[in-house]
């Protein structure tokens, strides 16, 4: 007869417990601006700066336009042109219109610079800054003539369109 050998029953070894320090979870920055706001912000200070070199062409320009009108006055069927009285009004306001446009252009810089800093008043700063030459214009200018309001819609889409897009990025602004 065979003996069944027996071999002893091995216990699983237990390994000691090394302590484990929980390692904190990566959580993304809060404060991280995101690529979209960083690109819109980067052309919006570019677009200030050709706002500020616009209002100041205007703020000189007037009072070299208000020679060119009166220049102009002197042409024979200078009433029937159309638009012209657009372009009479324009002129009027020149420097006027220059002047918003330059200390709008600061204040937009200013909402933009709070917008990159991630600060939601930057946004509202930033309309206020985006629609004040376009009000001012209207009030003082108007737009009653086909010419005058396609130039109103042609001069309100990129303002526009920039505060919808910036308005997509309020919620990572605190």
């Amino acid at each position: 007869m065979e003996e069944e050998k027996k071999e002893p029953m091995e216990e699983p070894i237990e390994e000691p417990k090394a302590e484990t320090v929980e390692q904190p979870q990566q959580e993304p920055a809060k404060n991280e601006r995101p690529t979209f706001l960083t690109v819109l912000c980067i052309l919006s200070f570019i677009g200030v700066g050709f706002a500020i070199i616009s209002g100041l062409i205007s703020l000189f320009a007037g009072s070299a336009g208000s020679m060119i009108m009166d220049a102009a006055e002197s042409l024979e069927g200078y009433e029937e042109v159309p638009g012209m009285d657009l372009v009479e009004s324009s002129m009027d306001y020149a420097s006027t219109l220059g002047i918003v446009s330059i200390v709008a252009a600061l204040v937009v810089l200013w909402g933009v610079i709070w917008m990159w800093n991630l600060k939601k008043t930057g946004y509202f700063i930033y309309i206020i800054g985006e629609l004040t030459p376009v009000i001012v214009s209207f009030i003082l200018v108007g737009f009653g003539s086909f010419l005058g309001g396609f130039m109103a819609m042609i001069g309100l889409i990129f303002p526009v369109l920039f505060i919808i897009l910036y308005g997509l990025n309020v919620k990572h602004m605190s």
